[in-house]
């Protein structure tokens, strides 16, 4: 996952307290919601095979592996709210956060794969 790119200076407001870190990201809201759609779509496909999926003997697979995709679909959203307006550590911290969601569906889909090939 890239970060888009935050410019090399920024001008303090001379009318805000220089001790208060600024918010320097607020012009990425776009890509991480971006990001957050992205999620949204792969979990809302994966929602209409399970509902289309009808009651096969492995269906208890398909149900437990997309409560997993629901919780990391969560994980990206509730980081994804709150990266635009976080500053330093903090910042990084929900980017990891992001990144380590977006991963985990990545497994979740592979495994979803292989449960559907039967394997």
């Amino acid at each position: 996952m890239t970060t888009p790119q935050t410019p090399a200076t920024t001008v303090a407001d001379p009318k805000k307290n220089p001790s208060y870190p600024q918010r320097v990201h607020l012009s990425e809201k776009p890509h991480w919601l971006g990001v957050l759609q992205s999620v949204e779509t792969r979990v809302a496909e994966a929602q209409a095979k399970l509902a289309a999926l009808g009651n096969v003997g492995n269906r208890e697979v398909f149900e437990k592996l997309h409560a997993q995709l629901l919780g990391a679909r969560d994980q990206v959203a509730a980081a994804v709210k709150r990266l635009p307006l976080e500053t330093g550590h903090l910042y990084e911290e929900d980017h990891h956060r992001v990144d380590d969601g977006v991963a985990a569906l990545d497994r979740l889909f592979q495994k979803w794969d292989e449960a559907s090939k039967g394997g």
